[in-house]
Order: C-alpha cells, then sequence, then structure tokens
C-alpha cells in the first residue's frame, strides 16, 4: 500500500481497487537504494520532554497500559534509528521486490513509536501492540489508553473486511470507554472533507473551488453545475471516507457533453455514497499536477514540512528554508486553528496527537511570493508522518507526544469518572510523571 495521497487516474475511469501499484514499484526502487545511515538527534519539543526529577515508582503500583494499532507499513525510520530490541515479529522483512508487502525497510515508525514510550519511561509504561484484525472492545478494555496508527474503520473498509470494520467502528464511537485515540467526533469531521472545507471557506482559508455534493450523485445535474463554472476539465471524488484514489473519476467536461454514459455509470456505481467533491484540474505551468508541502503538527505545534512532488514518487525531502516554506506554515497554522475547534476529549479541548495539513502549491509570477497556496487536505494520525525526510527522529518525537498526550487524556477520563483498570493506581502513576516532567502544556 502507498500512503494515503493524492490520486492520478486514467480519465473518466472508476477506481475503486486501485492499489498504486507504479506508485509502491517506485517507492520500492527507491527503498532498496537508500543505504546511507542517518542518525538525527531529537530537538524543539522531544528533546525538551526530559525527566526533570528521579522520583521512583513504589512497588505495587504496576503500570499504565498504552496500545498501539500498527500496520503502515510503508512509513520507515531513518536508517540506523531502530530500537535494538525491536521485536522480531513485527519487522516488515518483506519490504522489496515485486511482491513487497512494504517498503523503506524492516523497521516502522508506528511500532517505533510504541518502543520509544516504553524507553522513555520504562517503569511507567508498558505497550500492548496490535495489528487492525486484533482490534476489539475486549482487547481495548484490556488499556489504560490505546492510540490507533494504523487500523481505523476506512482501512477495514477498503481492506474488504467488513465485519471487523463493524467491530472497529463499534471501538471508534464508544472512544471514551474504549478508551481509544483518534476521538469519534474529530475522526470524523476529518473524515468528512465536505465538512473541514466548508469550516475552512468560512474562515477564509483558502481552497480548491469545488461543488459540494451532499444528498448523492446526480450526472446531469453536476454536469450542469460544472458547465456553469466554465471548468473546461473536472475531477469528482468521494468526500466521505475516501483514499489511495478510491471512487475518483476525471477527465473533459466536453466528453461528457458528448457522451453522458461514463457519468451515468459513475452515478450507478455509488449509489451508496452520499457526499463528493466535485473540482477543476489545477495544473502547474507545465501541466503537471501541483506539488505539495505537506505540513505537521505533533501535539498541537508546527514541527516539520516535507515538499512532495505532484507526480514524481521520488519527490520526497524536508522543504527548505525561506518565503515559501514560512508562507504555507502560516496558512497551515490558520488551518490547525479550525482543527482546534472540533479535537475535544470528555467534551475538553485537546491537542490532536499528529495531523497533516497538505498545502497546495502552484508557480505563479503574477504574485509576490511566486507561487498560489491553498489547502487541499487535512489528514488525521493515521497516515503516513514522512519521518524518513523530516529534522527529527520520528520516534522520539511521537513517542514524547505519545506521553504527553496520555497523560492529558487520562487525567481527562479519571477527571470524568469513567471505569477504568486501577483507576488510583494510574492516578499515582500520572502524578509520578507530573513531577518527573513538570505541568502539561496548556
Amino acid at each position: 500500500l502507498k500512503p494515503r495521497t493524492r490520486a492520478h487516474t486514467h480519465p473518466f475511469s472508476d477506481r475503486s481497487s486501485q492499489k498504486m501499484a507504479k506508485a509502491m514499484k517506485v517507492a520500492m526502487k527507491k527503498a532498496t537504494a537508500m543505504k546511507k545511515k542517518a542518525v538525527v538527534k531529537a530537538s524543539g519539543a522531544a528533546a525538551a520532554i526530559i525527566t526533570k526529577k528521579k522520583v521512583p515508582v513504589p512497588k505495587g503500583l504496576g503500570k499504565i497500559r498504552i496500545g498501539i494499532i500498527h500496520g503502515k507499513v510503508f512509513d520507515p525510520v531513518k536508517v540506523g534509528t531502530h530500537d535494538r530490541n525491536y521485536p522480531e515479529k513485527l519487522k516488515i522483512k518483506n519490504n522489496t521486490g515485486r511482491s513487497a508487502s512494504g517498503w523503506g525497510g524492516q523497521y516502522m515508525a508506528d511500532v517505533s513509536t510504541g518502543l520509544k514510550i516504553a524507553r522513555l519511561q520504562p517503569d511507567i509504561f508498558e505497550i500492548d501492540f496490535m495489528r487492525m484484525d486484533d482490534v476489539s472492545p475486549k482487547r481495548l478494555a484490556k488499556n489504560h489508553l490505546t492510540f490507533n496508527f494504523w487500523g481505523d474503520m476506512s482501512i477495514a473498509i477498503a481492506d474488504g473486511k467488513i465485519p471487523l470494520a463493524k467491530t472497529i467502528i463499534e471501538v471508534q464511537k464508544d472512544c471514551y470507554n474504549t478508551r481509544h485515540i483518534p476521538e469519534w467526533n474529530y475522526y470524523e469531521w476529518v473524515l468528512h472533507k465536505s465538512r473541514y472545507m466548508k469550516q475552512c471557506i468560512k474562515a477564509g482559508i483558502p481552497m480548491i473551488p469545488t461543488i459540494f455534493v451532499d444528498n448523492g450523485f446526480n450526472a446531469k445535474a453536476v454536469l450542469k453545475q460544472v458547465q456553469a463554472k466554465g471548468w473546461d476539465k473536472f475531477l469528482v471524488k468521494p468526500a466521505y471516507m475516501s483514499f489511495f484514489g478510491q471512487g475518483i473519476i476525471h477527465g473533459k467536461t466536453q466528453d461528457l457533453v458528448d457522451n453522458l454514459e461514463p457519468f451515468n455509470q459513475y452515478e450507478r456505481d455509488n449509489k451508496k455514497q452520499k457526499e463528493f467533491l466535485v473540482q477543476p484540474y489545477v495544473l502547474k505551468p507545465n501541466g503537471l499536477v501541483f506539488d505539495e508541502i505537506r505540513n505537521f503538527f505533533v501535539d498541537g505545534e508546527w514541527k516539520y514540512s516535507i515538499y512532495t512532488d505532484g507526480t514524481d514518487y521520488e519527490g520526497f525531502y524536508e522543504q527548505p528554508a525561506g518565503a515559501l516554506k514560512e508562507a504555507c506554515k502560516q496558512l497551515a497554522i490558520r488551518t490547525y486553528e479550525e482543527v482546534k475547534k472540533v479535537s475535544k476529549w470528555e467534551g475538553k479541548p485537546i491537542d490532536t496527537l499528529l495531523n497533516r495539513i497538505d498545502i497546495g502549491v502552484v508557480p505563479d509570477k503574477s504574485l509576490k511570493l511566486g507561487y498560489k497556496i491553498f489547502v487541499n487536505e487535512i489528514e488525521p494520525q493515521m497516515t503516513t508522518w514522512l519521518g524518513r525526510y523530516c529534522p527529527y527522529e520520528i520516534a522520539d518525537l511521537m513517542g514524547n507526544a505519545c506521553i504527553s498526550q496520555a497523560r492529558k487524556a487520562l487525567k481527562l477520563t479519571l477527571e470524568k469518572g469513567r471505569k477504568i483498570p486501577d483507576k488510583e493506581k494510574v492516578r499515582a502513576l500520572l502524578h509520578i510523571l507530573d513531577e518527573r516532567l513538570g505541568p502539561l502544556k496548556k
């Protein structure tokens, strides 16, 4: 599988079963060529969250049990930075060649983050690693908190595992009792692209011009709206729970004027889907798809940005310092303010663990910046973190963020009076973390 990303599909074709084969082939070729070791020291918040005091844990308190739902076989850590005790059974050994199940090496960021949590506070935390197929209310009930990195209902549905998807939906909807992060209402806001897009547009945040279809697809009505907009080329994609380019159709307006049948077929194929986004082509002056600068927010703070080429699957690198990086950062920060309005735990505001805010970039010499920029997408923590390219050691950054999130969420859970295993022991362990790490960031 390829990280959630923009799709490149054939003209007016429904790619609902697309597996991004071409992208994976290129990615695996790149992974095979990566041999240079790069050990990067943590900085910023990751380096700041260190033990201040040697406060011992009294005997009998046990540990806070953190669940990690993993499975991102395409999001490796930097070569040479993996945990020396990385579990053999969790290594992705089939990571090269045409039949590879992953790429970039054996050691992935999601598992590495869980290992880092335990290394940072070994007498406080123990980790329960589980794959998507292991998720159940009973399994999560044993944990004090569970972070879902790759195993939500949309992934289960995309994999055709409908009974499993129903179980995961049950877990996600009951997030306060299953203590599952991300929280359900925030998660749904992100998955319903039209929800966050409309909120951002209302806040004055630039986005691609969009026709919102909210109550089922009607081929004739949509084409009429497209013609009224004067779009020569356009695309249609589901607005809810869509990734890997699933369900996209695109091409020339005139082709549909001449023959509406491909659009009628698309309508028939998507009867169960209610929400769609209809957008014009956004291309660079050279005619290729626009690029993105992906901005990452970790535990409520902007941390890094990665350039991703619109068509070259090898075109990834940390965005260099400069006016474009800063402009995209500021636009992403404005967008994250909208995320904060919906991110809550037990009804109280809480920082998200991770968001990726993708800023579209199109060269435009008529503008002072030299580029037109706009928000293309908001992603939750279940996305690629691109740790190979960021200025941090990703497991260290995310491990510290998870500890911070656990402290915040569990305190709110205890305040709410929820049923939780060994409640008073958890309260005592959180107090020890307060003494060691200092007060939580507001």
